[in-house]
């Protein structure tokens, strides 16, 4: 049986999907041959192809590599095959978020490209505070498009730049990851991220300084959503929830890709335990959560939830954790480490109380001692303090690759 293939590779902002192989009356579906088809500017520098097996006979494409044609538009564009088409992309379009520094350390507001000149740029948002800058089309390119020969450094200047192997130089600019998308009031996507401010949380996006939630099930002021109002539409074009207060006030709680966990049982040395995969990766591997009822911890009111938030918003470092403001209640307290198959991992509860003797845990995590993500810990954080107020509570526990199956009680 001969085939046919379609190739389509998204690269940069946008890419060219080369159709020749289908019969002119296919292109009634919006496709036109050689049509530059624009995508997200999170996937900016990313690589995704995509390949269809289907029978047919026989061409060359534009591109001189030999695809097989088919007279038949329902031969070759049975709905299995439309279906493989339309959604095989989407999954790679969403699995991590891809940020544009500019050279003066501003951030991209649209894709980096050439944009009809010989240098790649965007239009920006912070950095110089000009309205555009230099960036790089992939990491290890200066503006013009060539290799760096060196690292793309500050150089002690206040601009990003590199040498090239014929020892001249290229502005460039820094390209990151980040595991979780996350949104601002308008449905804007964060550049940065989501951390408190005087005024509340707040984020940079590309229409300025917006208002975001560091949770779901949060409000841009730290405060909790009512238990039977959590965050959702409600038939409105933004995220909100009730506020359960005297006034019967609502307000915005945010949209946060890939924060809430779904969580899975797997089946793990013939006991059930419960998993949540992140779609963010440590060097050693896939990020896992596991959680585990935890009966001691007990509800909170909404002011104390609002103050652990704050705390939790403060980690900087996994090694060293914030320490409580004078006369605050909530503090973190660290616990004696768990060596589990070879790994140690450090316990760590939040807690609330006057004195050490009175206090009550709001939330409890373990991470191994190589975690280095700072985000991933505050996730963790929220996600354990969260379960705390709707209840059940749960300890979170968080290792890489296999499941984290010791006990998780110190007591």
């Amino acid at each position: 049986m001969k085939s046919w293939r379609v190739s389509v590779c998204v690269q940069a902002a946008s890419c060219k999907v080369f159709l020749s192989f289908l019969p002119p009356h296919f292109f009634f579906f919006g496709f036109e041959l050689g049509q530059r088809l624009e995508f997200p500017q999170h996937i900016n520098s990313k690589k995704y192809c995509l390949f269809i097996i289907a029978p047919g006979g026989s061409a060359e494409s534009e591109q001189g590599e030999s695809f097989e044609r088919t007279k038949s538009l329902k031969n070759i564009m049975g709905v299995p095959v439309t279906l493989l088409f339309s959604f095989s992309l989407l999954p790679s379009t969403l699995s991590q978020v891809v940020v544009h520094h500019t050279s003066y350390k501003g951030i991209c507001t649209n894709a980096c490209d050439f944009h009809g000149y010989d240098y790649t740029w965007c239009k920006q948002s912070g950095g110089s505070g000009k309205s555009w800058d230099y960036c790089s089309l992939e990491e290890g390119l200066g503006h013009t498009g060539e290799k760096c020969a060196t690292m793309c450094d500050l150089w002690g200047g206040s601009y990003h730049y590199c040498y090239l192997k014929n020892g001249e130089w290229n502005y460039c600019g820094l390209i990151s990851e980040k595991g979780f998308a996350e949104y601002a009031q308008d449905n804007k996507m964060c550049f940065d991220g989501c951390r408190a401010t005087k005024e509340g949380f707040h984020c940079n996006t590309g229409h300025g300084k917006q208002r975001c939630s560091p949770f779901h099930d949060v409000t841009p002021t730290g405060l909790p959503c009512h238990n039977n109002y959590r965050c959702a539409k409600y038939g409105t074009d933004g995220y909100r929830c009730h506020m359960d207060n005297d006034q019967g006030l609502w307000d915005y709680c945010g949209r946060r890709a890939q924060s809430k966990c779904v969580w899975e049982y797997s089946e793990t040395n013939s006991s059930l335990v419960e998993i949540c995969k992140l779609p963010t990766s440590h060097h050693e591997g896939k990020i896992l959560f596991r959680r585990e009822r935890r009966d001691k911890m007990l509800p909170l009111t909404k002011e104390e939830f609002k103050k652990a938030v704050h705390l939790i918003d403060k980690i900087a470092s996994v090694t060293s954790l914030p320490d409580s403001e004078p006369l605050e209640t909530v503090r973190f307290y660290k616990q004696e480490d768990i060596f589990c198959k070879g790994v140690n991992y450090t316990g760590v509860e939040l807690e609330i109380g006057m004195t050490k003797e009175s206090a009550m845990p709001i939330a409890h995590v373990l991470f191994p001692e190589f975690l280095n993500s700072v985000e991933i810990l505050r996730l963790a954080f929220y996600t354990s303090l969260h379960s705390t107020f709707y209840q059940p509570a749960y300890t979170i526990a968080i290792s890489v690759e296999e499941p984290m199956l010791c006990s998780t009680d110190h007591q």
